[in-house]
This record gives structure tokens, sequence and C-alpha cells, in this order.
């Protein structure tokens, strides 16, 4: 929904509880007042006051008391290792009878000890 639609809604629903409340005492609801004040980030104070027929003070009132909601981060924060990280090998053995063996080790020193024989 466009910027100049949520405008246009928020008119709308403001008219609509105008037309159906019980005098002019009534509070506005809070759901009226938080959609003027998160339009504030899309036009000026005086475009919503005049739009919803309200005056600046009572939106002015709205914007300090409303209680911004939690959004989720975009990006999120991931620890950073103190730990070098180590690339991982990847050693292909091929024997005579053209039987094939794949072994992938981050840690070198027992792969090379396992494969000479040394690990026993």
């Amino acid at each position: 929904m466009s910027n100049q639609d949520q405008l246009s809604t928020l008119v709308t629903a403001f008219e609509h509880w105008r037309s159906n409340r019980n005098g002019r005492q009534v509070p506005t609801p809070t759901t009226l007042r938080e959609q003027a004040v998160a339009l504030l980030k899309h036009h000026s104070s005086s475009q919503i006051t005049s739009a919803v027929r309200i005056i600046g003070s009572q939106l002015k009132q709205w914007r300090n008391s409303v209680v911004p909601t939690k959004t989720t981060p975009q990006f999120i924060h991931l620890p950073i290792s103190t730990s070098p990280t180590q690339p991982s090998v990847k050693v292909e053995l091929c024997f005579t009878s053209c039987d094939c063996h794949h072994v992938v080790a981050k840690d070198t020193i027992p792969l090379t000890k396992h494969l000479i024989g040394c690990d026993q």
C-alpha cells in the first residue's frame, strides 16, 4: 500500500469513527493514534492533521505517548570465533584395484598419522 493510500485509509477510518462514536468527549482510539503517528515517517505533521482533522498539539502528544513496536532486526550479529579456523584437507586414495577413497579432515595431523599407520 502506498503512503498516499495509507493516509486515505486513515482519513476513512477517522470519518467512520467520528460518525459512530458516542459524543464528542470520547477519546480517539489507540489504533487510530498509532496509525497517525506511523504516517509521520512519510508525511508532514501538517498533512496528517489537516487530512484527519485534528490539531497539531494532539498529534504531537500522541507521538510522545505511543510506544514504538519492537521490530525484528534486519541484520543478525554472529559471535566472532576466537580460535583460528583450519582449512579442511581432502585426500583421495586410489589403489591399483581401481578402488578410490575420499577423506576430508579439518585436523591434518591425526589424518596423516592414520594414513601412514603411526596412530596405533
